[in-house]
């Protein structure tokens, strides 16, 4: 959903806006009566929902619940659900994991299909001098993966291949190299160990909304340092 402000839409946007409202006479009233008009219907709208600016709405507030696409209002296009280029993108997250996404054409799929071949995501992570390169395979309605990486110093980048019937290979797409991330705490153990906000902090951002645990190398080798200190204290 998009959030926007109705009052930085054009004269043509809220005319549209207002005719799915039911406003009559909408392509004769001005920007200002327009706006008026459309803040005291979100006003009562937004008595039963206890929002704050009927000024702020979803764009498919205002149009998809009423059955109207928001490709239909003047100067907003709809995202397509796949793009005719083949590309694949890489987003760090972490210093544990990266996104990668990408797309491939439909002239590369037919192609690649017809011809019995398969396609695979080779990842190529280069960490202190040292690289793995290793294989995902994937289907032709895969369109994103996440990727396992190290803390340290090094990079990442992904690549889209094809593997023809004969075992050759063919690259598609390749990303641009993202680079590693340390984490800081493992090198500063001790900031988090004795302050239980810092903690209690670092440990929120790395659980899910269920509340538990996030899967994070970075959490759990720390969470170990501490065993192991308690362990020798303890003795």
């Amino acid at each position: 959903m998009i959030l926007v402000n109705i009052e930085s839409l054009s004269i043509s946007e809220l005319r549209s806006i207002a005719e799915q409202e039911g406003i009559a006479d909408s392509g004769t009233l001005s920007r200002e009566e327009l706006i008026s008009l459309l803040e005291e219907i979100y006003e009562e709208e937004d008595e039963g929902d206890g929002e704050s600016d009927p000024n702020m709405r979803y764009m498919s507030g205002l149009t998809d619940y009423r059955g109207v696409s928001i490709g239909e209002i003047p100067g907003v296009e709809e995202l397509p659900d796949s793009y005719p280029d083949t590309e694949i993108h890489l987003i760090k997250k972490n210093s544990s994991w990266m996104y990668a996404f990408w797309s491939i054409s439909q002239m590369d799929s037919d192609r690649i299909q017809d011809e019995n071949g398969s396609i695979v995501l080779s990842v190529s992570i280069e960490n202190d001098g040292r690289r793995e390169d290793y294989d995902i395979p994937l289907s032709f309605s895969d369109s994103q993966w996440n990727v396992g990486t190290q803390y340290g110093e090094g990079w990442c980048r992904v690549s889209l291949v094809e593997i023809k019937s004969s075992g050759e290979r063919a690259v598609l797409a390749v990303s641009e190299p993202q680079r590693l991330t340390d984490s800081y705490w493992l090198k500063h153990v001790d900031e988090m160990r004795y302050s239980d906000s810092v903690y209690r902090l670092y440990l929120t951002l790395l659980s899910t909304k269920e509340g538990e645990l996030a899967d994070n190398p970075a959490v759990r080798e720390i969470i170990e340092l501490f065993r192991k200190e308690d362990t020798l204290a303890n003795e």
